[in-house]
């Protein structure tokens, strides 16, 4: 009984723990060995107990003899016959029986039986809450294998996606994935306008504008996962675009399918005054914390909320978990079969097809902690995430790097690749981190010009790291893979980030949110998971350190994400810049649950 007890509880809560708290892939091996285990004892005790109410059925049977209910059967027949004879002769049999004293045989046969009945059904008892153990235990194994396996399971072969990814002044980038044949065309044209300048919307719907088509292509192939990024041409900026996507294949109804439709609204020209309102955030999850049924991304069902007042969303990395709860393997379809999860969402499905989202990779899309430079598996997991997230983002200074820059009207975004250019942590010489990069040369000389470009051309300038700049998270695990394991380059990128007026890090991967005023006089908004795990109990996090001034600081919450909102219209001098942190834990994410206002300084 005590093994069984043992094995059942540490089943269920290695399986709670998978589920509902960390999908650790530890966990999820040791509850591959505690199932079976509990399974065993189990089984075995409730045949154990199947087996003992058989011999005590037996035992009852032996225990009252034929004879005893003969004398049963006869007495029955006496009480009927004095019933029918009068009173008298009941009373005159009941004293008789009462002198002479209850038979000790009948006595014994009796609390035999009673005994036998009474152990039959305190083994039955034990039994049935077995049996509910049991399906306690199935089930529960079953949702742990549903939300481990699932991606084997269902693939996403069939998956059809159409959303906007980077979206111009005068141009937007398409992603495409079609697993089918016939001609592809896209159909687009204006629904909102502006007025010109800096004048309200005109909301009338372009209800009577032709559609314009950008041609026809065909659809993409196996080579890619059937994944293609198309770019629209020829848009106007600050207006609001519907587009559609269609197979030319002839149907008996028509002449083309419609496969999807997405709209945007391009930016303005840069350089330009503009209101910018946008997103951010890392780290997702399918369906965690787990819920029986269709896997979902909740936080971005929270996002949904806000989707209509958003121009955009950085996605910080962390798109997927290659290594939670189980590593599937080193070959790009395996790879390819996460990020095909996450597309299947259907909030995934309904945010994306009215809300562009630009990426950053981080350790996840890869393996845990990576900073191992080119070695496999990055090419097959940068090949993936090319695929699916890398190419609609804007293009890249060159086609090899992932790093990248673009504007927004007056408002300039610089997204650092933290990962490929790494200083190996085992290399000799740099074991005081004196010589350690995080940036590489290459880039760290690309990001440099783009600040000298930036400092007076740009009102308002966003640094993207997908691990944050700040020292703050202080255990051993930060201490390498952030910034905090880097303090000579983070100090040369400080020092120069120390003289841009109304320069931002924008970083997640921590799974906790921060804002920190770094020794640079720059603000960092750290900001995860926008849906993912958090550790409510432990965490080392040191406010006001090493320089730095600690704003707001928030652990718990499966979900948490940034709104960004910018405006550099009010006053053309001073920008305003309002950051607002959002958490299904304060009214279920609808209203901000700390808002922070910067304060602008003059740029120019």
């Amino acid at each position: 009984m005590r093994a069984m007890h043992v094995a059942s509880i540490l089943h269920v809560v290695l399986a709670s723990f998978v589920l509902w708290v960390v999908p650790l892939q530890y966990a999820f091996f040791a509850d591959l060995v505690a199932f079976p285990v509990a399974l065993f004892v189990l089984v075995r005790d409730i045949i154990t107990s199947w087996y003992a109410s058989a011999i005590a059925r037996d035992l009852r049977r032996e225990l009252v003899p034929e004879n005893t209910a003969n004398e049963d059967r006869e007495a029955s027949s006496s009480a009927v016959a004095a019933e029918s004879s009068g009173v008298r002769k009941r009373k005159t049999a009941g004293a008789r029986r009462g002198s002479d004293g209850p038979d000790p045989t009948v006595s014994a046969a009796v609390n035999a039986s009673s005994a036998a009945n009474a152990r039959i059904s305190d083994i039955s008892g034990v039994s049935k809450s077995k049996l509910i153990l049991l399906v306690v235990q199935i089930v529960l194994f079953a949702m742990v294998l549903d939300f481990v396996y699932r991606p084997l399971v269902f693939p996403g072969d069939d998956l059809l996606i159409f959303r906007p990814g980077f979206v111009a002044h005068d141009s937007a980038r398409l992603h495409i994935r079609y697993a089918d044949e016939g001609k592809l065309e896209l159909r687009y044209r204006p629904l909102v306008t502006r007025t010109g300048g800096s004048a309200g919307w005109n909301t009338a719907k372009a209800a009577n504008v032709p559609w314009e088509s950008a041609g026809l292509f065909d659809p993409p192939t196996n080579l890619t996962d059937y994944t293609k990024t198309v770019d629209l041409a020829k848009l106007q900026p600050a207006t609001k675009y519907v587009v559609e996507l269609h197979n030319l294949a002839p149907t008996l109804h028509a002449k083309s399918v419609l496969l999807g439709s997405v709209e945007f609204t391009t930016s303005p020209v840069p350089g330009q005054p503009a209101r910018l309102r946008f997103g951010t955030g890392s780290c997702i999850k399918p369906n965690f914390p787990y819920r029986p049924g269709t896997p979902d991304i909740y936080g971005f069902s929270s996002i949904l909320e806000h989707s209509d007042t958003l121009h955009m969303f950085m996605f910080l990395g962390d798109f997927i978990y290659a290594d939670v709860p189980l590593y599937f393997g080193t070959d790009t379809e395996d790879y390819r079969r996460l990020y095909r999860q996450v597309y299947m969402a259907p909030s995934t499905r309904r945010l994306l097809r009215k809300l562009p989202m630009l990426h950053v990779y981080d350790d996840h899309e890869i393996k845990n902690n990576w900073h191992s430079k080119d070695s496999p598996p990055m090419g097959s997991a940068m090949a993936a995430y090319a695929e699916y997230n890398g190419q609609p983002n804007p293009p890249p200074p060159t086609p090899d790097v992932a790093y990248y820059n673009f504007t927004y009207g007056d408002i300039a975004f610089y997204a650092w690749d933290t990962r490929r250019y790494r200083t190996l942590w085992e290399e000799k010489g740099t074991e005081g981190n004196e010589g350690k990069s995080m940036l590489g040369a290459k880039q760290k000389e690309h990001f440099t010009q783009w600040l000298r470009d930036v400092n007076h051309t740009a009102a308002v300038k966003f640094v993207v790291s997908s691990v944050p700049v700040t020292t703050a998270w202080s255990n051993h695990d930060s201490s390498q893979d952030t910034w905090r394991g880097y303090p000579t380059e983070r100090a040369e990128i400080l020092h120069l980030t120390k003289h841009v007026p109304n320069l931002f890090f924008l970083s997640g991967d921590r799974h906790e949110m921060a804002a920190v005023q770094l020794p640079s006089g720059n603000i960092e908004f750290s900001t995860s998971p926008v849906s993912q795990f958090t550790f409510p109990f432990i965490g080392q996090f040191v406010r006001d350190s090493n320089g730095e001034s600690t704003l707001h600081y928030r652990r718990p919450g499966h979900v948490k994400y940034g709104i960004l909102d910018v405006d550099t219209q009010s006053d053309r001098k001073i920008p305003k810049i309002t950051y607002s942190l959002f958490t299904t834990d304060v009214d279920k994410g609808r209203t901000p649950a700390w808002v922070y206002e910067a304060k602008g300084a003059s740029w120019r």
